[in-house]
């Protein structure tokens, strides 16, 4: 007699009662003889069982899989077949793939409950916040002091600058309540502090309410109020620049003289001597460039660039233009090359980007808005200034981001 069932019901009769008369099993249906195999991670089987409702570990073990490290995938394909005694017997076919079975998984997360109920928490050293290794920053970018626009323009962008800076001194001090030290300080001026007068928009004279000199003046201002809150914070005190678009001499729309003859260096230059000649705040070292568009600074431990971003060029997006410009410069062996944090401004809002371990951070403007941009795209970017905690100790090299500011209508 043939082992295989055939699919005639009379034909298949005639087998079941000779396999009676020969007290011999029942012949296996046709595609449901049982095997298993398996191949890596994956196998398959079809298990003949004497009763129904077979378990996931009933099968796996009837198939020869270890249930606590297979488990079954997809659906169990059941057919019963009636064997030579008149008894039914149940065919099992599934797919298996190697994973942990729920009891396992139960007995992992018991343990992992006990570690955590074990563990003590870390101190603040050993996270890193008080090992004295970080800094904090304050990004200042686009005041365009003298744009008159919102409800009370510069006025306006002085307050908020300044509130700004009040609340940058309240923000610190909760970090340190937190326990980061923070030893270094910085604060550096993305340009465009100042809005110029002419030569970057055709009806650029109409909408300002101060001259250049006023301008600068306010500029100066500011800065010195900045340092002046935030230095005492600190024991090293980073003050660094970069030229903008907005503090560029210009004739004719077109910039008129070198890259150093830029307003937005300028009153960084003029603060820094007033600080010299008071002889004090020995504690504050100054970076300001020549005629360099783009510097490096290291802050706790980490090396960050920082351009205005009217020199991005090449790309779809804002990003892109950055990302463009940034791998530039890294390959030329340019002034950023190595940095892992690069701060721009410019384009008149906050972004975030990474790059594997590198973060480009576009800051936000404190300038009183855009009308024309208001009513042409139906947008409008809050102003606030860019702050964080920067840490070698941190997996992206930063980390506590804060937008300082208080909402204005603009």
């Amino acid at each position: 007699m043939s082992d295989e069932a055939s699919s005639d019901p009379a034909t298949f009769r005639e087998q079941l009662a000779e396999a009676r008369a020969k007290n011999q099993p029942p012949p296996v249906p046709k595609g449901w003889e049982p095997y298993a195999e398996e191949s890596g991670r994956v196998g398959s089987a079809i298990v003949r069982l004497p009763r129904p409702g077979a378990t996931e570990r009933d099968l796996l073990i009837g198939a020869g899989f270890d249930p606590d490290c297979w488990r079954i995938y997809g659906p169990v394909n059941t057919r019963r077949w009636m064997r030579y005694d008149q008894e039914w017997l149940f065919y099992y076919k599934f797919d298996v793939v190697q994973g942990e079975s729920p009891e396992q998984v139960e007995i992992h997360v018991k343990d992992l409950v006990r570690h955590l109920r074990r563990r003590k928490p870390r101190t603040a050293l050993e996270l890193g916040l008080s090992g004295g290794g970080d800094a904090w920053l304050y990004d200042a970018s686009d005041w365009q002091v003298g744009k008159r626009e919102g409800e009370d323009g510069s006025a306006q962008t002085v307050d908020r600058v300044a509130e700004s800076v009040e609340l940058a001194v309240r923000r610190v001090k909760d970090l340190r309540r937190c326990g980061a030290l923070m030893p270094q300080g910085a604060f550096v001026g993305l340009g465009d502090l100042g809005e110029g007068t002419c030569g970057f928009y055709p009806n650029q004279p109409f909408l300002i309410d101060l001259n250049r000199r006023d301008q600068n003046r306010v500029v100066r201002e500011l800065i010195t109020y900045a340092i002046d809150e935030l230095s005492p914070l600190f024991e090293v005190f980073e003050v660094a620049t970069v030229g903008g678009n907005h503090g560029e001499n210009r004739d004719d729309g077109k910039k008129a003289t070198d890259d150093g003859d830029n307003d937005d260096v300028a009153q960084f230059e003029a603060v820094k001597e007033a600080y010299d000649r008071a002889g004090r705040d020995p504690h504050i070292r100054w970076h300001i460039p020549r005629d360099e568009l783009s510097i490096a600074l290291e802050l706790g431990g980490v090396l960050n660039g920082f351009t205005h971003g009217h020199l991005f060029r090449k790309g779809s997006t804002v990003q892109a233009k950055a990302h463009e410009w940034w791998k530039g410069q890294d390959f030329g062996f340019q002034a950023v090359r190595g940095t892992q944090i690069l701060h721009s401004a410019h384009f008149h809002h906050l972004s975030c980007v990474c790059y594997g371990s590198r973060t480009h951070w576009q800051t936000p403007p404190m300038d009183p808005g855009s009308k024309w941009f208001r009513e042409t795209s139906g947008e409008e970017t809050p102003a606030g200034a860019l702050t964080m905690r920067i840490s070698a100790e941190e997996p992206l090299g930063f980390s506590d981001v804060q937008v300082l500011g208080r909402q204005h209508r603009r």
